[in-house]
């Protein structure tokens, strides 16, 4: 009884993973980054990855310095990424 409990909570756990990790988009090198206002911020310098190689955040170059966005703020666009972020968002960071 305790094994069929503990295998459906590894299981249920293995399944929202994979639901996770299936709905995180993918970051790639010089991918072009937009604002939620839709406004161009720029293109991915570097990927900031934790120790299991998950990217945790983005450095891009806007308005002439290094900006650092979550990667939890961003999501898949028909040409690059989205960040949930508006400009005025970006321009704080």
């Amino acid at each position: 009884m305790k094994f069929s409990f503990a295998f459906a909570a590894a299981l249920s756990l293995s399944v929202s993973a994979a639901a996770i990790a299936a709905d995180a988009p993918v970051i790639k090198q010089n991918a072009l980054v937009k604002t939620a206002d839709g406004r161009k911020v720029g293109y991915i310098d570097r990927i900031l990855k934790d120790s299991a190689g998950v990217p945790t955040a983005v450095q891009i170059i806007y308005s002439g310095r290094f900006v650092v966005i979550p990667a939890t703020t961003l999501s898949a666009a028909e040409k690059g990424l989205v960040t949930s972020l508006t400009a005025k968002e970006v321009n704080r960071l």
